[in-house]
């Protein structure tokens, strides 16, 4: 019997962690008996993926445990009915072309892990990567997929990687050997679900890595040794994930009630193992990992004891502390006699709730006021220095108390008395039920299998217009209205409660109507959004808090609630309606009046009638603007990065200095310009002082071009100067006329008109009273009226034009520094982003 790891790491498109990942796994796996085979940048190439994969295979025994890693970027792209396609980036995929596709499709993966676990029994995929193309503003951390659907100069479009697909089917490529549902065999761990992202950045430790490759390797190795399954660690990892990103959650698939790497199945924390040195005070070990919290109660019993109704209970005890991989907690004797045996275990009888930890100013006296209040609450308590605390109480200049997260003050500044203590300690509060309510999972032990498909979006004059349901970028603008709907496609009735956590952590229920859950009988649906007055969609204005600091967007989440029987949601609403104490009548329940009351939760065997849950996020950020000017001018391609991305990115530290040149274009039919005389007009955009944009615009011009013929471009410098926060950049294709002024001399007429000055000037004006959210959306505003204004201008000099190319090249992505290759419909186009020393 072997165990063998193959570790794969492509540190690809400003990725910075994927080399410390790899290291960390192998930290991890090697104490455990894993001969570890790393494949690295530059060697992780897709022919070497795979061969690697294939020899992984070839070398596998039925006994032997197989781990396969995966750690870089990863794509995906959706059909315009809904089916997608996940695949992961080699180090080669730059290379990509329509008839060579080098990243490795979901597909194929599936196949090499179902003929693995053909082999071999005992097999775990765990996979830190992203696939969905979103952004938040996350402070220090990056995403982990390209930040524009194309890594390189070639384009991949779902039919085009179809197509790829098809081909290596057609090839012989064995998809019927493919799981229908998931694979029994194989457990698979991965950094979140298909619509969200995957973040990396610096650890406590000062080192860059995936922040869910971090939280597994210390959760794997500090519980080496303990009886645990995969889904009691994967809450461990969720949750100190999702200190850091609220919006990534780390799942589990397959038999999740496996002890790690074995094929041994527990109940989930079954026991924990306790050290005693003969006093009152004892500690058990790995606590923390497996969401153990200060309060939570533990039956102590002998080894051979399943649970607390199996043998006779040697003492209780109740934690008081968490360390870093233990827990302290305060031992009660049933009776007097000899001290604990060294093999005692501790059964969890009641859980506390889930504690926040606020990192508090103690260098200043304010401090030793806030404790007391801060400890009458059950969901609160101070941060020690080993916390990754991401809340904190702050002092201001003046001497006030505000409310910071990771993403900055969230309210105005209270006084430091009794009253603004109070009003201090109750945002905690809230912030602490948003944070316990947003780790709400799924109960993997009894998972509900259902065909619930949750759909939301815009609505426009009462169309819908579907988002993804991570990552989408709303504005509290009186114009923005959204909806959510729940359609039953399977054939028993569901009910569905959805529960809305706000920018300020304000819990709402949705479904009022109904506080017990929407029944939905099979293909039923409900709309929430839905006018039954008008018999209309109208949907439901988005609005921004008038307490919570306007300066930058923040994260919402709809949670739909989707279970087998009626579960009441009436204790989330706001300061606990419900009164003291927990709800009986299920689990969820009385998780749910945990969230809400901060009570202790009872441990014991479920009934026999349990409801069963499913969870379905729905994350986005709200910007507390309206949104941007749209733009009207139509491109061949449109390669700008998602709106989200292009607002929430962050900014650049300094300007870079860039030259921007036009190296060749062809076109290869100029039957739509009608004229063999062409001009060729192209604008650059960038950020400015004072956020005020800067643009550059050129004309070119050619005579007598023939299809085929190469344009004598010979490297034409469109722009030249420094790049600050993005660089943007639209060309058009025009037949010439005589006389008709170059782009230039046109916009410098156009923009002395009151549109365009109006437009300027909201950008300085924004940039001086809110330098965040704002501003960023004047910004990308102001370059729509640009690009509209000059579109507008060679229509009405040059008549018909062609949009050539679009795009918005960000500072996180080094503005673009190098050759691009692009061909939209009858043309070929290159251009190149240079620096300049």
């Amino acid at each position: 019997m072997t165990r063998t790891a193959l570790l794969i790491g492509a540190q690809t498109n400003g990725l910075a962690g994927v080399a410390n990942d790899v290291q960390a796994m192998a930290a991890a796996l090697e104490p455990r008996g894993f001969v570890v085979q790393p494949l690295v940048t530059p060697d992780a190439t897709r022919a070497a993926i795979l061969d690697a994969y294939e020899k992984l295979i070839a070398d596998a025994g039925p006994d032997d445990a197989v781990v396969v890693y995966y750690s870089g970027h990863g794509g995906r792209l959706v059909a315009p009915d809904g089916r997608d396609l996940q695949f992961i980036l080699p180090d080669d995929y730059v290379e990509s072309s329509d008839g060579d596709f080098r990243g490795i499709t979901d597909v194929e993966l599936s196949v090499l892990q179902s003929r693995l676990t053909e082999r071999a029994t005992n097999v775990t995929v765990l996979i830190d990567c992203c696939h969905a193309a979103h952004m938040s503003r996350y402070a220090g951390l990056r995403v982990r997929t390209p930040v524009r659907p194309d890594a390189g100069s070639w384009l991949p479009t779902y039919e085009s990687v179809q197509r790829h697909v098809s081909s290596l089917v057609a090839g012989g490529l064995p998809i019927d050997r493919r799981p229908l549902v998931s694979n029994t065999r194989a457990v698979r761990v991965v950094a979140c679900s298909p619509s969200e992202s995957a973040w990396e950045g610096t650890n406590r430790d000062g080192v860059e890595m995936g922040i869910f490759t971090d939280a597994l390797t210390r959760a794997l190795r500090e519980t080496q040794g303990l009886r645990l399954t995969w889904s009691t660690l994967l809450d461990a990892v969720r949750k100190e994930v999702q200190t850091f990103v609220t919006t990534q959650r780390p799942e589990v698939e397959g038999p999740s009630a496996r002890q790690p790497f074995e094929t041994t199945e527990w109940e989930p924390l079954d026991s924990l193992p306790v050290h005693s040195d003969g006093s009152d005070r004892i500690e058990l070990l790995g606590a923390p990992l497996l969401g153990v919290e200060v309060g939570d109660e533990f039956a102590i019993m002998s080894s051979d004891a399943t649970g607390p109704d199996d043998g006779p209970v040697l003492g209780t005890a109740t934690v008081t502390r968490l360390l870093a991989s233990t827990a302290v907690a305060r031992l009660r004797l049933a009776a007097a006699g000899p001290p604990l045996p060294a093999d005692a275990r501790a059964h969890r009888t009641r859980a506390g709730a889930p504690a926040l930890p606020v990192r508090l100013p103690t260098d200043h006296p304010v401090a030793a006021d806030i404790l007391p209040t801060l400890a009458a609450r059950s969901m609160l308590r101070p941060a020690t220095p080993d916390d990754q605390a991401t809340v904190e109480v702050a002092v201001d200049g003046n001497g006030w108390l505000v409310v910071r997260d990771a993403l900055g003050p969230l309210h105005a500044p209270y006084p430091p008395t009794t009253a603004g203590i109070g009003s201090i300690v109750g945002n905690l509060q809230r912030l602490a039920q948003a944070a316990a309510l947003r780790r709400l999972d799924g109960d993997p032990d009894r998972p509900l299998r259902h065909a619930v498909r949750v759909e939301w979006g815009r609505v426009h004059d009462g169309v819908p217009e579907p988002l993804p349901l991570s990552g989408a970028l709303l504005f509290a603008d009186a114009g923005e209205h959204v909806y959510v709907r729940a359609m039953n496609a399977g054939d028993r009735p569901v009910f569905v409660s959805l529960l809305d956590i706000g920018v300020s952590s304000r819990i709402e229920i949705l479904t009022r109507s109904d506080l017990s859950g929407i029944r939905l009988a099979p293909g039923a649906s409900y709309t929430f959004g839905w006018n039954e007055d008008k018999q209309r969609l109208d949907g439901v204005r988005v609005t921004w808090p008038d307490t919570v600091d306007s300066t930058v967007a923040r994260p919402e989440t709809v949670l739909a609630l989707i279970s087998d029987g009626a579960v009441d949601v009436s204790a989330l609403a706001q300061r606990g309606v419900r009164g003291k104490g927990p709800l009986v009548g299920s689990t969820l329940e009385a998780l749910l009046a945990q969230v809400a009351t901060g009570a202790t939760r009872e441990f014991g065997d479920p009934p026999a009638a349990q409801v069963r849950y499913a969870v379905q996020p729905i994350d986005f950020m709200v910007s507390p603007t309206a949104a941007p000017t749209a733009e009207r001018a139509v491109f061949r391609i449109d390669d700008r990065p998602e709106q989200s991305v292009r607002l929430l990115s962050p900014r650049s530290a300094a300007p870079t200095e860039v030259a921007v040149r036009i190296a060749d274009l062809m076109v290869h039919r100029n039957r739509a310009l009608a004229s063999a005389d062409i001009r060729v007009d192209a604008v650059v955009l960038t950020g400015g002082s004072g956020d005020q944009p800067v643009y550059r615009a050129q004309t070119m011009r050619f005579a007598n071009i023939r299809d085929g013929e190469r344009l004598p471009l010979e490297n034409v410098l469109i722009y030249h100067g420094p790049a600050v926060d993005f660089l943007d950049i639209a060309v058009w294709v025009s037949r010439d006329t005589a006389g008709s002024l170059a782009l230039s001399a046109l916009l410098e007429e156009k923009l002395s008109s009151s549109t365009v000055q109006a437009a300027g000037a909201q950008v300085a004006q924004l940039a001086l009273a809110a330098p965040h959210a704002a501003a960023a959306v004047a910004v990308v505003g102001a370059g729509a009226v640009l690009v509209n204004t000059a579109y507008e201008l060679l229509t009405g000099v040059v008549g018909a034009s062609i949009g050539l190319y679009r795009t918005s090249l960000l500072a996180q992505e080094q503005f673009g520094i190098g050759r691009h290759v692009r061909h939209p419909q009858d043309f070929s186009f290159t251009f190149t982003v240079d620096e300049v020393e």
